[in-house]
């Protein structure tokens, strides 16, 4: 059975009847209304709740405006986060496009065969031909639309695919690498310093991401948020951090937030990646820390995979590969 509409007024009863200290009414009722009690509260309520049994019962000392903290620091982690994995997709993207185009040239009616790509098996093959399809169906919808599709279709015939590319999601560019020739693949990834199966484990791990601070979803827990969690390669910079162990691998930094400021050093540039580390730092350790009394910022960092000396991550060098 659904639960029950609540105005705004029995939405902050409700948080007071579970002990929730709301010492400003007028700042809570801006909150709920403009933000939804759905998002605030049962988005980011979880660190500062001791017990479910029947209903929550929150930390001694809980106060409504720790959990708006926590609610908007995530916000601010997304816009952090958000311009630099956009950068991301677009160097990816345009690595794959020079790297493939060179093999195979501009013409889609001559790339897009089974010939340029990896079709050996039948499983590839069919996964080949599904990604080919999905492509050709994409240039016909899109010559209606897009101004520059229309154009190449109309003067040459044909769709670079530089020019594809601009329709494609990062998710369709991360199938299109999946589907591509070994060495294609290889001369891609070497251009980060990265083997193959590395890059493929961190384009997918930042796809993620992408999506979920395109969309505004929660972000600061992920590890804890997946049914199925695919965590990252090990990479010589998990050593470097000095992560330590247990029997299953590294205890943090291959599914978390660490795990992902670990994928993101391999493709920013060295002084934008700086910058995003310095703001994280800041707004974690400073602003977030200052404000929440209830619970530790200790307690948000844990989950966040932060426990070493992550922000040394600006200052290392990337192993390369000889």
């Amino acid at each position: 059975m659904n639960k029950p509409f609540r105005t705004v007024d029995e939405q902050i009863a409700i948080l007071e009847s579970r002990n929730i200290i709301v010492s400003n009414k007028k700042f809570a009722k801006q909150v709920l209304t403009y933000e939804n009690y759905y998002y605030v509260v049962n988005g980011y309520k979880t660190p500062f709740i001791s017990s479910t049994n029947n209903v929550d019962a929150y930390k001694p000392g809980t106060s409504f405006y720790e959990i708006v903290a926590l609610y908007s620091f995530d916000r601010r982690l997304r816009e952090l986060l958000l311009p630099e994995l956009l950068r991301i997709e677009h160097c990816v993207k345009a690595m794959i496009i020079d790297v493939f185009s060179r093999q195979h040239g501009e013409d889609h009616t001559t790339y897009l065969r089974p010939e340029a790509f990896n079709a050996r098996g039948f499983s590839n093959f069919k996964r080949v031909n599904a990604l080919i399809f999905d492509l050709l169906k994409l240039i016909d919808k899109q010559r209606r639309h897009h101004n520059a599709i229309q154009h190449y279709m109309d003067k040459y015939g044909s769709v670079p695919l530089w020019v594809l590319s601009k329709v494609m999601t990062f998710g369709k560019i991360n199938s299109f690498y999946a589907c591509m020739c070994k060495e294609d693949k290889e001369k891609v990834a070497g251009a980060f310093h990265l083997s193959s199966l590395e890059f493929k484990s961190l384009i997918d791990f930042i796809a993620v991401f992408r999506n979920k601070c395109a969309h505004g979803e929660r972000v600061y827990c992920h590890i804890r948020d997946q049914k199925r969690p695919t965590p990252i390669n090990n990479l010589p910079l998990h050593e470097l951090l000095d992560i330590p162990r247990n029997e299953k691998g590294y205890k943090y930094g291959t599914q978390d937030i660490l795990a992902l400021l670990i994928a993101m050093k391999y493709f920013l540039q060295p002084t934008r990646y700086k910058n995003l580390i310095h703001h994280i730092d800041y707004d974690l350790n400073k602003k977030l820390n200052y404000r929440l009394k209830s619970i530790s910022c200790d307690d948000i960092r844990k989950i966040m995979g932060l426990e070493s000396d992550w922000q040394s991550l600006s200052v290392m060098t990337l192993p390369t590969e000889d």
